[in-house]
């Protein structure tokens, strides 16, 4: 079990005083990949931070502009346009969250800043530490997942660029030799020698890392601070159950212990608007582009199945894979969050409440009407995100399939 001790933070960018090895437990990976693309909410006044999240951000709208031009020029270029269509999406989806988390780095901040405090006041409660380390967990092996999926992904169309290196057209009376290179750029260096396609080859590499860490980041780190939250949420509704149950006659110190806890809660109220307010343009995008994705990437397989061309079937299987996790980082977590809240007045009805004098019960009623208002989460203020939304894009993907397959074979 991990052990809360306070650790030195002079070392550390980003950190309050008070980081310790349980909230280094549940952020450490996405405060790194959030720290390399400059969009750890800690730094949001940090100059370095911010300089390095500007060459980021020109560089990633430089290689978007590049990508969108690729397909609508006419060199004679015969890769599949499904895919670059995936590699399209995927470099649009890393320009957003590199946009979306800087716009709203301090917002967000005052929910790291207070899971930090958390974790630090949870120190010495060992029931309390245990739930949030759950808590945790889960975000913690969400990220590592995605960032390995993710390099499994990016390992295999790597692969399969240095195995197919060039491709050659005729265009007019002349033969042109066309250079595959990882981020989509045949047309716009067509003609270059082989030295010089395998600098801007080498040149893409850190690009092409710093667009996959930049996916992963923003998602993984809303899927660990939701996730903290329903954590705090759960720990609030025992406190509650708690307090219910000591049957107290001490009047004013009951009031004042929960007057406490009705301050907390407002508190996770305002946490979660922080997180509506971040990320719900962000996941109305995300959910769009990924139903159109999966059906996309579905139908490739299918194709590639015919053509018994099976390395690509791997990779679109894995494409799928990778964008149905997404999916689930944003699905999941809604849900959750969702299933806390409402507990919280289902948990408190079960107690003995009406043992209590009258005026207390008027109290909890309170309580309860507002808690019967769950949180949760919207994509674009258009519709509430839970687990049936997974549902509901696996059924439209498939639907997009069956029609775009009939449409193909006539």
């Amino acid at each position: 079990m991990i052990r809360p001790t306070i650790v030195e933070t002079s070392m550390l960018p980003g950190m309050k005083t008070n980081w310790n090895s349980g909230m280094d437990y549940g952020f450490s990976v996405i405060r790194t990949i959030m720290w390399i693309v400059g969009v750890w909410p800690l730094q949001h006044d940090d100059m370095v931070c911010t300089f390095r999240w500007f060459i980021i951000f020109i560089a990633e709208s430089l290689t978007v502009f590049n990508m969108l031009m690729e397909p609508f020029k006419n060199c004679g270029d015969t890769k599949d346009a499904l895919e670059v269509f995936l590699l399209i999406e995927a470099v649009f989806h890393s320009w957003i969250n590199v946009v979306f988390a800087r716009i709203y780095m301090k917002k967000i901040a005052i929910n790291v800043n207070s899971a930090i405090d958390d974790w630090s006041s949870s120190s010495t409660e060992k029931q309390s530490y245990l739930i949030m380390t759950g808590y945790a967990r889960m975000g913690r092996i969400i990220c590592v997942f995605q960032l390995m999926l993710g390099f499994l992904a990016g390992g295999i169309h790597v692969t399969t660029i240095l195995i197919e290196n060039k491709q050659v057209v005729i265009i007019g009376n002349d033969t042109v030799t066309l250079w595959n290179f990882f981020i989509p750029s045949t047309c716009l260096f067509q003609g270059i020698s082989y030295s010089t396609y395998k600098a801007l080859l080498l040149m893409q590499i850190p690009m092409g890392s710093i667009l996959f860490i930049a996916e992963c980041a923003n998602d993984s780190f809303f899927f660990a601070i939701t996730m903290h939250l329903c954590g705090q949420l759960e720990l609030l509704k025992i406190r509650f159950v708690e307090l219910v149950g000591k049957n107290t006659d001490e009047k004013n110190c009951y009031r004042s212990i929960l007057g406490s806890w009705i301050r907390r809660h407002y508190k996770l109220i305002i946490l979660a608007k922080n997180i509506e307010d971040t990320f719900n343009l962000n996941i109305l995008i995300r959910l769009l582009i990924i139903t159109i994705v999966i059906a996309v990437s579905g139908l490739n397989a299918i194709m590639y199945v015919k053509h018994q061309d099976y390395p690509n079937v791997v990779k679109s299987v894995l494409f799928v894979q990778f964008y149905i996790v997404q999916s689930f980082l944003f699905t999941h977590a809604g849900e959750t969050l969702q299933k806390q809240s409402e507990s919280i007045v289902s948990a408190i009805y079960s107690t003995s409440w009406h043992k209590l004098p009258p005026i207390m019960v008027k109290d909890l009623i309170f309580i309860m009407m507002r808690t019967k208002i769950p949180l949760q989460l919207t994509a674009g203020k258009f519709f509430y995100i839970t687990r049936k939304t997974t549902t509901d894009i696996l059924r439209t993907a498939l639907t997009y399939i069956s029609f775009l397959q009939v449409t193909m074979e006539e």
